[in-house]
């Protein structure tokens, strides 16, 4: 009876001893990445440990911490094949063996017969009692060397995805290492040697291909097939690599294409289901819609993040698109992204997504000894500064009050903040994609039918579902603003004239702002001739309704040409004219606004061609004008038939287009420069 309870649980006497608990998601391996900042104690007989790895990580991070390899030199199983004992020694412990043909050029070792070792029982259940320790060495130990130890030279699971990441954005590995040691306080406590990391990434170049499941290439293959089948339109595009294996996939269908013709201004490529973690390597173009909704533009899977995969895919749906660039891109804070950005979108504006940057905050300052106070600080300089200098002021407070002048991820914030920090950003219009929270609207597209484990196979049988619950969302809102109505909050005039023009969700925004003209009241004025500079007073809550804060805005008005801007460039970012516009315009009298200040991608009666496109998903709601667009469609084929034949056909097919398009009092859908009819403005400079 007591041999059986002596296999079932450690001896009484010593269960009162502290269990050494290993902090690591991956058994067998601590992650090389993380950097030891507590002293570990020696092991002593009598510790007792839950597994056998946690023992063998807390005896390597104690060696790393001593100077010394650590290695498992013998195990022992019971009757019953389970192991039943277990040594760990110093790596320099036993002889070394040199075969006989080596003896003229023998190898390196470093076996001296080094005593010092660590036996420990295992019982039934797994848990793992320390024996017997033998802490003396027979050699000299060098914890600052201890990163050229045959531990260190692995690289863990962490560091590898930040090495790939580096890596993919064309960082050697020297300047990462450098990086990286600056980070884990010096080159001795920098965990991976720089040959072993160049070896690891020379391995995943060589190997990179597009992870597909069994069945997966044949299933993409058919959904391929079958969109082709159904529309000629429907475009896709493989990457191979040198074996002949997939890299990347991009695709999108007719509706996605059409619709990006209307809504060229702003593209966010989203990268969630990368960030994320997903098992689906799965990316995605969106833009907005009129009814501050997201549309799809194409989708993408990728094998890497590497800025050779994302200009292969910025040139695939820049291809797609007709070469025709959007103004603007939102994406996430990724030097692979940005360098690829600049490669393919040159002319646009490119912006990060702010809240990505600030949910970093805890995590990069944690180690802070005033965490909280700084990340408020950050936060109320982020938010409430109401000019680039008065954010770069607030910044310079905050740096020299918590000395983070050495915090080299807040230098480099400071150094971009032109692509993330709002009072930088909105002098370019961004479709109302907020500054100051994350868009749910445009980010996690597939959000309800994509989660952390599917599968590419599932993924395309859920794929028009999803894109089949937007198109019915877009349409409901169509109906909505066409046969309801948001009240009027007050008697003016220009109130009334959004609400005729505007989506209900876009006028909602627009009513807003007039609620908060109770708020606003014109303090100053400097008028001459036909142009003035006004000074509008705003009474602000701060500090969590706590208190109130008397906020001052310039308003510069030219009466001739009705030219108005206001210094919080609400109309520049969002295309909504803020409060403090709408408070000047009714002390001046003005009933209403001109039309340029009535954005025609915010109209309820936009013309968008791509609900006219007939596609998989929403055959279901195929009405007359999409059924009769169809067969117009097809007929007019005709003229492209005719047309390219020649030089002079092309211009007669151009004439007779032209002539109808001027009976009938159409509009051009495209300019001089091949561009959208609309656009905002992207500067705001005060008038001299």
């Amino acid at each position: 009876m007591g041999d059986e309870m002596e296999q079932r649980m450690p001896p009484k006497e010593n269960t009162s001893m502290p269990v050494i608990v290993v902090q690591d998601g991956n058994k067998g391996e601590l992650d090389s990445s993380s950097k030891v900042n507590d002293v570990v104690e020696p092991p002593s007989a009598g510790m007792i440990f839950n597994c056998i790895d946690e023992l063998y990580e807390f005896y390597k991070t104690y060696g790393n911490q001593e100077g010394f390899p650590v290695f498992k030199k013998s195990t022992k199983n019971d009757k019953q094949g389970r192991l039943h004992f277990v040594t760990l020694s110093c790596g320099r412990g036993g002889k070394s063996r040199c075969k006989r043909e080596k003896l003229v050029n023998p190898s390196l070792t470093m076996k001296i017969e080094c005593n010092a070792k660590l036996n420990a029982r295992v019982y039934d259940d797994g848990v793992v009692r320390v024996t017997s320790v033998f802490l003396e060495h027979n050699h000299e130990l060098s914890p600052t060397r201890a990163r050229y130890l045959p531990r260190r030279r692995s690289v863990g699971t962490s560091m590898k995805r930040r090495r790939e990441k580096i890596d993919e954005a064309g960082v050697t590995v020297a300047k990462t290492l450098t990086s990286s040691a600056v980070e884990c306080g010096g080159h001795e406590s920098e965990p991976s040697l720089e040959k072993v990391c160049q070896n690891y990434i020379d391995n995943i170049d060589k190997r990179r291909k597009l992870c597909l499941g069994v069945g997966d290439a044949g299933v993409v293959c058919n959904y391929f097939n079958r969109m082709q089948e159904q529309n000629s339109n429907f475009y896709y595009s493989l990457d191979f690599n040198e074996d002949g294996h997939i890299r990347n996939i991009f695709w999108a269908d007719e509706r996605s294409r059409a619709a990006y013709k209307s809504f060229t201004d702003v593209v966010s490529f989203d990268t969630t289901y990368l960030t994320n973690k997903y098992d689906l390597p799965f990316v995605t173009f969106v833009g907005i819609n009129h009814h501050g909704q997201p549309l799809l533009f194409g989708c993408g899977l990728v094998s890497g993040e590497d800025t050779e995969t994302f200009v292969w895919l910025f040139k695939q749906w820049l291809a797609c698109m007709s070469g025709n660039a959007p103004k603007a891109v939102i994406t996430d804070q990724d030097m692979a992204i940005h360098k690829a950005i600049e490669i393919v979108f040159p002319e646009a504006r490119h912006r990060w997504c702010l809240w990505q940057i600030m949910k970093k905050i805890h995590g990069k300052l944690s180690c802070h000894s005033n965490n909280e106070q700084v990340k408020a600080t950050l936060m109320q300089a982020v938010y409430d500064s109401m000019s680039k200098e008065e954010f770069d002021f607030n910044w310079g407070q905050m740096i020299q009050k918590y000395s983070l002048q050495s915090n080299a991820w807040l230098s480099t914030l400071h150094d971009d903040r032109h692509r993330w920090v709002p009072v930088y950003v909105k002098d370019s219009f961004w479709a109302g994609m907020s500054t100051t929270l994350r868009s749910e609207n445009v980010h996690e597209f597939f959000e309800g039918h994509v989660n952390s484990k599917t599968t590419l196979k599932q993924f395309v049988e859920r794929y028009d579902k999803a894109l089949k619950t937007k198109v019915e969302k877009e349409l409901q809102e169509d109906l909505n603003s066409l046969n309801c109505y948001c009240p009027c909050v007050s008697h003016y005039n220009i109130e009334k004239q959004f609400q005729q023009a505007y989506t209900n969700n876009k006028f909602k925004e627009i009513q807003e702002e007039f609620k908060g003209k109770m708020f606003c009241y014109v303090h100053s004025m400097k008028e001459e001739d036909d142009f003035g500079v006004y000074e509008v007073i705003e009474d602000m809550v701060v500090e969590n309704g706590l208190s109130n804060q008397k906020v001052c805005f310039t308003v510069y008005f030219k009466q001739a040409e009705f030219d108005v801007r206001c210094s919080c460039r609400l109309f520049e970012f969002q295309g909504i004219l803020c409060r403090h516009i709408i408070t000047l315009l009714t002390v001046k009298g003005v009933y209403l606004v001109p039309q340029k200040y009535i954005l025609p991608r915010w109209r309820k009666d936009f013309r968008r061609e791509h609900t006219k496109v007939k596609v998989s998903y929403n055959n279901w709601n195929s009405t007359p004008e999409m059924r009769r667009y169809d067969l117009i469609s097809k007929k007019s084929a005709v003229f492209a038939d005719f047309g390219c034949t020649s030089e002079d056909n092309t211009q007669i097919a151009l004439d007779f287009i032209e002539q109808f398009r001027q009976k009938f009092n159409i509009a051009d859908p495209l300019n001089v420069n091949g561009q959208p009819i609309f656009s905002v403005s992207g500067s705001c400079q005060p008038y001299q």
